[in-house]
């Protein structure tokens, strides 16, 4: 189970660096600072490290679930 709750805290963190530096950049003209590496290739870059994050938490998601039901 430890394994799956890092799937999700690493996904939500991917989820919030991608998708945050995408919004501060195009809305707040911004400089995200962990995803500086990415600037050129904004909001395209910052999107998907949001969607990686997304799928990478969903797997933690689901893995949790399935633990919980196996064991009712």
């Amino acid at each position: 189970m430890g394994l799956f709750i890092a799937f999700e805290v690493i996904g939500i963190i991917g989820m919030v660096q991608g998708f945050g530096s995408a919004l501060v950049t195009q809305v707040w003209g911004g400089n995200w600072a962990l995803m500086r590496w990415a600037l050129e290739w904004q909001p395209v870059a910052g999107i998907a490290v949001g969607v990686l994050g997304l799928l990478i938490a969903s797997i933690g998601w689901s893995g949790q679930k399935r633990i919980k039901s196996s064991r009712r």
